[in-house]
């Protein structure tokens, strides 16, 4: 069960419990009364806590995350379904060049599970693919030249990368960047489901990453678009 936490107008002086389903994902919705922000917040806290739940939604601009995190309660972290719209993302933000005219780094650390799915989606998909992956970039490299006889190059050589997909910290570098580690970053972009409509009360990224790692919605069924201004 995740949490749902937002203010609502009413004169009471403790939260209220008011369960809730969004597209079929059933929430712990907590009603939070004005008044004393930071009180109502921990006790809203407390309500979800008794009931197990550690993470929560809540509204784009809500502000009131760091004294959920001293009380247990967590937002939710949008960066598994990010990683596997990575290339997507990337892809998006390139589609004015043609295929052969496309360069994309992937930097991290290590050549893991996560590095070598993207560099399998985007190798055929660019013309140039930059590695910078520390541990293992050598053996992945030559899985590429093998499986789709590209030859990917390394960090440095080649053109300069139109985007960079970084899987860990790293020093800048040219290019657009998203950011899959940490908090995400997508370079202007964000996900959408176009077939419903997202509840605007709710930050609609944290949501779209509970239907998606719940099943109900498939990755196929979502699409990247710009942010909005």
């Amino acid at each position: 069960m995740v949490g749902w936490l937002f203010w609502k107008d009413e004169r009471r002086l403790h939260p209220r419990l008011e369960p809730r389903r969004v597209l079929d994902l059933p929430l712990a919705a907590v009603a939070l009364p004005r008044g004393n922000p930071a009180r109502r917040l921990r006790q809203g806290a407390r309500i979800l806590r008794r009931m197990s739940v550690r993470r929560a939604l809540a509204s784009a601009d809500f502000t009131g995350w760091d004294i959920l995190r001293s009380e247990g309660i967590f937002p939710v972290d949008t960066l598994p379904l990010c990683r596997a719209e990575g290339a997507e993302l990337a892809l998006t933000l390139l589609r004015e060049y043609p295929p052969r005219l496309r360069t994309v780094a992937l930097r991290g650390d290590v050549a893991g599970p996560e590095a070598r799915r993207l560099a399998c989606i985007l190798c055929p998909q660019v013309g140039t693919l930059l590695l910078d992956l520390g541990r293992g970039e050598e053996e992945l490299a030559d899985e590429l030249r093998g499986r789709y006889g590209a030859v990917p190059l390394h960090w440095g050589q080649g053109p300069l990368p139109q985007v960079t997909l970084e899987l860990s910290s790293v020093q800048p570098g040219p290019g657009r960047v998203i950011r899959l580690w940490g908090e995400p970053e997508l370079a202007g972009l964000t996900l959408t489901l176009p077939e419903a409509e997202l509840p605007p009360e709710l930050d609609p990224l944290p949501l779209l990453e509970l239907l998606w790692e719940t099943g109900r919605v498939g990755q196929k069924e979502i699409a990247v678009v710009p942010s909005p201004p």
